[in-house]
């Protein structure tokens, strides 16, 4: 009996070693942005089975635009393009922009992406996202993408409230650069994720505090929509 105790805690033990290395493997893996090489792929396949639609705004990013089921329904009657991929980083969706950005010769790009970076295990600062923003749009002029950008604002958690200082911080830096850049827009989403006393606000996530809910996309769409409907994409695309 005790023998056998012993060898389950052995199993049980190997087992907790097993997954903590796993997870330390996917944490340091998904700073390569060829860890989400899948990911591109099938949404080159799916342009061929299914012709992504012209004239549209273009949507890329990382993990909340992926999950975001709802996004053509919020955004309607603005026509949109999602390219939301794994917990992409801002380097990652510049690695792809030929693939995910460049084919489409979109009226818009919404850039959702930065949350991933600050939260990188190689410790990414607010100043390298400003940097790394600057580098994907400057190498998306010079490949003659002019399409306007608009970079949507890092949001608050409850599950990295210890990070939401350095994360205004970035957003900070990104709109004074794009306040001063003909074609460049920032988006803040900050209003509608606090209540009035400036907290973050629970009811917009889910049970682990850093996935958003039903009710906090249509926070977000609430911020966003406006924005491009403003701007004139919810109708026919004038010539350039």
């Amino acid at each position: 009996m005790r023998r056998g105790l012993v060898a389950l805690g052995a199993l049980f033990g190997a087992a907790v070693l097993a997954l903590f290395a796993f997870l330390i493997y996917v944490l340091l893996a998904s700073g390569d942005p060829k860890y989400w090489e899948g990911e591109i792929a099938a949404f080159e396949r799916r342009d061929v089975s299914n012709p992504p639609p012209e004239d549209a705004v273009l949507f890329v990013g990382g993990r909340d635009l992926r999950l975001w089921e709802t996004l053509a329904r919020d955004m309607a009657p603005v026509t949109i393009i999602q390219r939301g991929f794994g917990g992409a980083q801002i380097p990652h969706i510049n690695h792809y922009r030929a693939r995910i950005i460049l084919p489409y010769d979109p009226r818009a790009i919404v850039v959702m992406a930065g949350e991933a970076d600050l939260s990188d295990v190689h410790g990414r600062r607010p100043e390298d996202l400003l940097d790394d923003f600057r580098t994907l749009v400057l190498s998306l002029r010079a490949e003659d993408e002019n399409a306007p950008v608009y970079f949507v604002s890092l949001r608050p958690s409850p599950a990295r409230e210890e990070r939401w200082y350095g994360a205004q911080r970035a957003n900070a830096l990104i709109a004074d650069y794009v306040s001063r850049e003909r074609g460049m827009y920032f988006i803040d989403v900050t209003p509608v994720m606090l209540d009035q006393r400036g907290n973050i606000r629970d009811d917009l996530y889910r049970w682990d505090g850093l996935t958003l809910n039903d009710k906090g996309y249509a926070a977000l769409a609430e911020a966003i929509k406006p924005v491009l409907i403003e701007a004139g994409y919810g109708g026919l695309r004038s010539s350039r």
